[in-house]
């Protein structure tokens, strides 16, 4: 399988190019990430921009009636769900570590960070990969729904193994050094050509490790 990681890292590089992104203060990536859950990433930023417009620090969201909390994240969805969990998130981040700063956790191995930050309702395996991957510039590739879905189409994990299987899996696969870029470069491709819906697999340049495409050949 680290073959064919290591060859889709190569052609995804050709085709998009290295992403680059500006780095994130942790606290905010984790919030935006939490916002992003079950939604597309318009909605989450209108919820993150009415959020930091009417709450222009995080104290002021952790003391914040959770109603006035959820109305202004309703763009992003789930906002009952959302606005409960990130006031507790934020309880539990200023007691943890004496105050609304996540940089203690630079400290800790990937695996710790992603077992003590998970350790809270509403972040899961991929928050706190994307917490990591950019804000501490660690070398992972969250697995989000595209991710998930190309990694099943391509045979680099079994069908309907779960996102966190597919993360531990792939992890070791990924050259050094290439996570967090592959990640970026696997959500385009996703978003552009190996689409939930209809993919483009004429346009595919990965078709030689494509599953997915001979099961659905088969049922023609």
């Amino acid at each position: 399988m680290s073959g064919k990681i290591a060859e889709a890292v190569e052609v995804l590089e050709k085709l998009f190019g290295t992403p680059v992104w500006r780095r994130k203060n942790p606290l905010d990536e984790l919030m935006l990430t939490l916002l992003s859950q079950n939604t597309n990433d318009a909605n989450r930023d209108r919820g993150y921009r009415q959020l930091r417009e009417r709450f222009p620090n995080w104290e002021e969201v952790r003391d914040a009636d959770v109603t006035d909390i959820e109305d202004a994240i309703r763009p992003a969805g789930l906002s009952k769900q959302k606005s409960v969990r990130m006031k507790a998130i934020l309880r539990w981040v200023d007691e943890s570590f004496g105050g609304l700063n996540l940089e203690p956790i630079k400290q800790l191995s990937d695996g710790d960070a992603i077992e003590i930050l998970t350790s809270q309702k509403g972040i899961g395996v991929k928050t706190a990969a994307v917490m990591l991957a950019f804000a501490f510039d660690r070398d992972l590739c969250p697995v989000d729904t595209h991710v998930h879905r190309i990694a099943q189409r391509l045979g680099w994990v079994a069908e309907g193994v779960s996102a966190e299987k597919t993360f531990s899996e792939i992890r070791s696969q990924i050259p050094e050094g290439k996570a967090a870029t592959f990640h970026l470069n696997l959500l385009k491709f996703g978003r552009t050509i190996c689409i939930a819906r209809s993919p483009k697999c004429g346009e595919c340049p990965l078709w030689n490790q494509c599953v997915y495409a001979g099961r659905k050949n088969k049922t023609i």
